[in-house]
């Protein structure tokens, strides 16, 4: 490889001579009509050291041979000026000062300009034969139209990459745009042929094999739009995604590879954007537990607080083979970070009290929780015990011990809960609250809705029955869910964690209702399949303990904005019961034994908004 391009160095060095050579010449006979006699050339031949010298020094002080040549850009075009004007500005100082009143000064003008379009020709020429050399291996049939929305930055990257990239196959037809003032105008010689209203006609007029999504942000809304008029188009263009830079980055890669369209895109969620600074400030060097470290939440908020590079990182979880496996995945990320991986539960009071008194946690992230709605109804004792006294231990303990912060992961079917899940989510929330007003650890709540491919979610039922051929299971046409993808719930939850004085329950801010059945129709033509026809998507009714719709607080006026856009903070009213901690040890003794009618009545004692959907069993 390093014989290769010190091969290739000499010999553009070599044209750009014979373009500077030419130029020179070529500037005498415009200067002289093409008429040049035995003294012009006696000039040509005394100056032309001087002019190649000095445009071949100027070209290695501005880097014209440092660069890989196919892939010359306007950058280098800026080099090529600066190279140009300055070995022009020297060779004509240097030959006026030998030949003063005895050269054509025009031709001092010229030269630079010519040069400039010999060395361009150049670069642009090895360009162009590279790309035809590339282009000769692919035969007529494997090329793919192309249509890209978006004329954007992003758009545009795009375009230049498939230009230079001819392997890839894509003819591109043209690119739309709903930004009117870009029609009708190009972009590196492609026409935005109209905005997102004219996709259908487009689409009638061209065979679309590929549809680009070149659009940073923001594109729930177009995406759902663009996924419905594909309803009806036979044969049905390909949808893929052209990532932004910030995918990019976190693939750690540099290049706009592609990707199929995912559920997440179709969220019509704006960016989120947080105080990392203020995380910052409250993660790093410090020790950080995390209860649940092997689900789906709780290994996000691992792989984030990482980021801030705490100086402990304690994963707690009862689940031996996801804590094997995130022990592996936190050690290769850790920078310095120790990982302390324990097996355990919640609710082993011997254990907590070691960890805590071993390892003395300053911040405990409490993730730890069962969450299957259908499986609670009919595992009530577990649920209770999981649910309400593993925070209810792991809360006493972190008060014991003084940790600086406690924050519980709770959930929307807290609010007005219609199933035993969001009981116990929501007599969570009051041990947090009963904390916060007897100890001085900070103790806070985030409430939010469900978490998008988390395992046991209704997409990953979704992908699965896909897979497998269906049929869909939806429970009611009608059924209406709200979506976060975990990325953007984790961080969120970190941020309002940093803003916590305790006793808050924050709500995050999740967007528009999605219709389950939307999702399960949008989920089967993304995986290139036709409802009715390849999937049947079957109504089975709602489970017992479901809504219909969720909700994220139960009074819209007892919430206010909090010091970030995307977070909500839940005020409250309650009022400190003395017998609080005594009602929820009840409720532990009665989970001990074997009437599921009175451990119901009692969690409906300490819930007052619980409505159990077997309520004929209270």
């Amino acid at each position: 490889m390093t014989a290769s391009i010190n091969l290739r160095r000499p010999f553009i060095v070599l044209l750009d001579c014979f373009a500077i050579l030419a130029a020179f010449v070529f500037a005498f006979l415009l200067r002289f009509d093409f008429s040049l006699g035995t003294n012009h050339f006696n000039v040509i031949l005394q100056t032309t050291p001087i002019v190649v010298t000095s445009f071949l020094l100027c070209g290695g002080v501005f880097s014209l041979y440092r660069g890989i040549y196919y892939f010359s850009s306007f950058s280098d075009l800026i080099n090529i000026t600066k190279a140009a004007a300055a070995g022009g500005l020297i060779s004509a100082a240097i030959i006026m000062f030998i030949r003063a009143g005895q050269f054509p000064r025009s031709v001092l003008l010229l030269h630079p300009i010519l040069s400039f379009m010999g060395i361009c020709g150049i670069r642009f020429s090895i360009r162009l034969v590279k790309t035809r050399l590339r282009m000769r291996g692919i035969t007529s049939g494997d090329w793919r139209n192309v249509l890209i929305v978006g004329a954007g930055d992003l758009g545009e990257s795009l375009l230049r990459q498939i230009n230079k990239t001819p392997e890839l196959g894509y003819n591109l037809i043209g690119l739309i745009d709903d930004d009117r003032e870009k029609w009708g105008m190009s972009v590196h010689g492609h026409k935005v042929l109209g905005g997102c209203s004219s996709l259908k006609t487009i689409l009638a007029e061209n065979d679309i094999d590929v549809i680009i999504i070149a659009i940073a942000s923001q594109r729930g809304q177009l995406l759902r739009s663009i996924v419905d008029i594909l309803k009806d188009v036979n044969p049905r263009p390909e949808l893929k995604i052209a990532p932004a830079l910030d995918e990019m980055l976190q693939t750690h890669s540099n290049k706009m590879s592609l990707r199929q369209v995912k559920p997440s895109d179709l969220l019509n969620r704006s960016e989120i954007k947080l105080d990392e600074p203020a995380i910052a400030r409250l993660i790093e060097r410090k020790c950080v537990l995390i209860s649940g470290a092997g689900g789906t939440i709780g290994a996000e908020l691992c792989r984030q607080a990482l980021k801030f590079q705490p100086e402990k990182l304690i994963l707690l979880e009862n689940h031996a083979t996801s804590l094997f496996y995130r022990d592996e995945e936190f050690k290769k990320k850790a920078r310095g970070t120790a990982i302390v991986s324990i097996l355990g539960d919640v609710r082993d009071q011997s254990l907590l009290e070691r960890v805590f008194t071993k390892h003395k946690p300053e911040i405990v992230l409490h993730a730890a929780a069962h969450k299957h709605v259908h499986q609670l109804e009919f595992n009530i004792p577990e649920g209770i015990l999981n649910n309400i006294l593993g925070t209810y231990y792991l809360a006493q303990t972190a008060s014991k011990h003084q940790t600086e912060n406690f924050l519980l992961i709770s959930t929307d079917k807290a609010v007005r809960p219609s199933n035993v899940m969001g009981a116990t989510k929501q007599a969570a929330e009051q041990i947090v609250r009963h904390f916060a007003k007897n100890s001085n650890t900070c103790f806070t709540a985030v409430r939010f809705g469900n978490v998008l491919g988390s395992s046991g979610s209704v997409l990953k039922i979704f992908q699965e029955q896909i897979s497998s051929g269906g049929p869909i299971t939806v429970t009611d046409a009608r059924a209406t869910r709200y979506f976060m993808t975990v990325e953007e719930s984790v961080g969120l939850i970190l941020q309002a964690i940093s803003m916590a004085k305790g006793g808050e329950i924050f709500v995050l801010k999740m967007g528009t209702p999605v219709r389950i059945i939307d999702m399960a129709q949008n989920l089967v033509l993304l995986s290139g399949l036709e409802v009715g026809k390849d999937i049947e998507i079957k109504i089975t009714g709602l489970k017992q303990g479901e809504k219909l719709d969720e909700e994220l607080m139960e009074d819209p006026a007892g919430v206010t904005d909090s010091t970030h856009s995307d977070i909500f903070l839940l005020g409250s009213d309650a009022q400190s019961d003395p017998n609080f901690e005594k009602r929820i040890l009840d409720l532990e003794i009665l989970c001990r034994g074997t009437d599921e009618k009175a451990i119901l009545k009692k969690l409906a004692g300490l819930v007052p908004t619980f409505t159990a959907a077997n309520a004929h069993n209270i």
